[in-house]
């Protein structure tokens, strides 16, 4: 879906989900919730499986969102990324510099292949 999908979309959908690998990243993710906002649609920030990486990015526009599912990450065995965290059901950003995700150095063979 790229942000001129979603204006038709308006009296046929409540909501819509944006997904960051789906839409072509953080821009065309801003620029979906804005066309969203002025259809008057619902905004979800969603990934199905994702890094760590995508959805700290993603978590970059959690403010701008009426839900989220963003847990991605977890179930992905070996994410070569640390970045957001949940706790207690809210997700925390890291502090670091630009998007605060980082590349394990316990995953660094990953990189080599």
């Amino acid at each position: 879906m790229l942000p001129e999908d979603v204006l038709p979309l308006r009296g046929r959908v409540s909501a819509v989900n944006i997904k960051l690998t789906k839409c072509g990243g953080l821009r065309a993710a801003l620029d979906m919730i804005t066309v969203a906002r002025r259809a008057g649609l619902g905004v979800m920030l969603g990934c199905k499986t994702e890094s760590s990486l995508g959805v700290t990015a993603m978590a970059q526009l959690a403010p701008l969102a009426d839900w989220l599912d963003l847990d991605g990450h977890l179930d992905l065995e070996g994410d070569p990324f640390t970045g957001a965290m949940i706790d207690r059901g809210r997700i925390v950003l890291p502090g670091d510099p630009g998007l605060g995700a980082r590349p394990c150095t316990d995953s660094q063979h990953i990189w080599e292949k």
